[in-house]
């Protein structure tokens, strides 16, 4: 019976882990891209708009760095939600099943060190000259993204709770 219990959690492990590293894949390609393919516009510059701005290689590198971190935030949140099974399968095999606090409490642990490695990884984007600014502001939009998919589920979490109590005090009132 273990084995049955623990066969939906494995392919659920492989399938976040896969969709983990196949962001990740995706967002090298992305900035590889964004190292090479701006080279091609050097020189072509929009008129009338401030620099950076005005020069499409820096657009285009913009554009595709912004995308691989995009998909890089995807990575890192679905290789969070691959630990997930793993701990629930834990928790299962030791009797105790994670209630509602334990998951908000992971979720707002998660949120926690996403916060926590994009201050640690903000300054390692000062060597990127001009760009530190934007680079930084990126992380910090990551981050964001993160925070707010980490905090959606810890609100889901609270709200079923609270409304399953709540239904289960109304249906005590009305016997």
């Amino acid at each position: 019976m273990a084995v049955s219990e623990g066969a939906p959690a494995a392919k659920l492990v492989r399938e976040r882990a896969a969709a983990a590293v196949a962001y990740a894949v995706v967002a090298l390609g992305f900035y590889l891209m964004s190292l090479f393919l701006p080279h091609f516009m050097s020189g072509v510059r929009i008129p009338g708009l401030p620099d950076p701005v005005a020069r499409l290689d820096w657009l285009l590198w913009a554009f595709l760095f912004l995308l691989a971190f995009a998909f890089a935030a995807t990575a890192v949140y679905d290789a969070m939600r691959a630990i997930d099974p793993l701990f629930a399968l834990l928790s299962r095999r030791f009797g105790r099943a994670a209630g509602p606090g334990k998951r908000v409490a992971r979720d707002l642990a998660y949120a926690l060190l996403a916060a926590l490695t994009a201050v640690a990884l903000a300054p390692l984007t000062e060597p990127l000259g001009p760009a530190a600014p934007l680079a930084r502001a990126l992380l910090g939009v990551g981050a964001l993204l993160v925070l707010i998919l980490l905090l959606f589920d810890a609100a889901k979490t609270i709200y079923a709770y609270v409304r399953e109590k709540v239904e289960e005090t109304v249906s005590k009132l009305a016997r």
